[in-house]
């Protein structure tokens, strides 16, 4: 049976990061057990929003978790007001997280808010030996680029509106490189992650995939957040949210 935690946990620190982004670093029991692509449902208990919010786990470090978010809508605005010495209802870590190899040379490739998961997985890979280049694609001002420069051999920018770096699709810069790699990460958007499943396909370069999607209750409850692996729909709070890239149906 998986180990998760379901507590109060006090705000350590809670900041803005850039512009409608958020890093809020949260004081949780012990942590030994969470892994890269793993993900937290945080419990507002405020009227209306009583659903929980899935968020990813950006990093770890000892008991202390950061979980980076943006604010979207009323429940995401009410975390980006809280304050140091405050407490949230924490219910993680859930999911599947990334399947880690070792003696590898990876990219990994992240869009948007899909990027904050790629970190705490880019220190797994790197203490467990492997070579990491990071390509990183937003629609405006990078964030997280300097953290990854810390761990990552390589970390390579794109923007949309050319702000920063390369001018266009993260995808571009990774399909014209003479890196050779072992395997491919990613987390974003779906687009972009139909993007890399093509480019996986036709390179044969094995790629992991950890999925966005609405979730309600994130234990496989609801089965509000499914999608279709092979011959079967499954649930991507619980069997995912990492699979993958060629079992994935990206069609449906």
């Amino acid at each position: 049976m998986k180990e998760f935690f379901f507590e109060h946990a006090e705000i350590i620190e809670n900041k803005s990061i850039s512009r409608e982004i958020f890093s809020m670093k949260i004081r949780m029991g012990d942590l030994k057990n969470a892994r890269a692509g793993q993900f937290v449902m945080v419990y507002l208990e405020k009227g209306e929003m009583l659903l929980p919010r899935p968020i990813s786990i950006c990093d770890i470090d000892s008991n202390t978790l950061e979980i980076v978010y943006q604010v979207v809508g009323k429940g995401t605005k009410v975390m980006s007001e809280m304050l140091p010495g405050q407490c949230l209802k924490i219910l993680g870590p859930l999911g599947n997280g990334f399947k880690i190899e070792t003696g590898q040379r990876v990219a990994l490739v992240g869009g948007g808010i899909g990027v904050p998961p790629l970190f705490l997985l880019a220190k797994t890979l790197v203490a467990n030996g492997m070579k990491v280049n990071a390509y990183l694609g937003f629609r405006t001002a990078p964030i997280l680029a300097e953290r990854f420069q810390t761990v990552a051999e390589n970390v390579f920018i794109a923007t949309e509106d050319g702000s920063v770096g390369h001018r266009g699709f993260i995808t571009e810069i990774l399909q014209s490189s003479n890196e050779k790699y072992d395997e491919i990460f990613a987390c974003g958007p779906l687009p972009l992650l139909r993007a890399l499943a093509e480019f996986s396909q036709a390179t044969e370069i094995p790629c992991q995939v950890c999925m966005e999607e609405r979730m309600a209750c994130g234990l496989g409850t609801c089965v509000g957040c499914v999608v279709r692996v092979g011959e079967s729909y499954v649930r991507i709070c619980t069997e995912g949210p990492v699979f993958s890239a060629n079992e994935v149906n990206w069609n449906e």
